[in-house]
């Protein structure tokens, strides 16, 4: 298995390179291509993510869902109240503020054939993506971001 880590990028003006330098990355000639002709899968992109403008780095998070599927880490702490209770997964939490993101992405097969566009404002909008020139976008990681709300109380 392969694997790229990103750690964050602190300028919002870099999202679309550092979108399409992953996308690249994660294409052949850098990856290897499987007897059908299509990138092999097992690639996996580990991305930090600290929140610091959500408005500005949105769209990097909805243009990055179209290429690539993505969860977050996930660990099973230790229950300490109870002995003997089973552990419980929570996502994995690198700064005690929760405002800091693990991801594991992997590429979406079907993207392999669709056109990057050069432009990077065009990359972050969607175009190419899903192998059409519309504008779009994809909502995981405000999704995500919507189920960590319950967490912000809990210690």
């Amino acid at each position: 298995m392969s694997s790229l880590i990103m750690e964050q990028v602190y300028f919002p003006e870099l999202l679309a390179p550092l979108l399409r330098t992953l996308i690249e990355l994660s294409s052949p000639p850098w990856i290897p291509s499987s007897p059908s002709g299509t990138a092999e899968d097992d690639l996996i992109v580990i991305i930090s993510y600290k929140i610091r403008s959500l408005a500005k780095e949105t769209p990097f998070w909805s243009a990055f869902g179209l290429w690539f599927t993505f969860q977050p880490v996930l660990v099973k702490a230790k229950c300490l109240t109870e002995p003997g209770t089973e552990p419980s997964w929570q996502r994995f939490r690198p700064s005690s503020d929760g405002s800091t993101f693990v991801f594991v992405a992997r590429r979406r097969i079907q993207s392999y054939v669709w056109n990057i566009p050069p432009n990077d404002r065009d990359l972050l909008d969607g175009v190419g993506a899903w192998g059409d020139d519309t504008r779009k976008g994809d909502d995981t990681f405000e999704t995500l971001l919507l189920m960590t709300i319950h967490e912000e109380g809990e210690a």
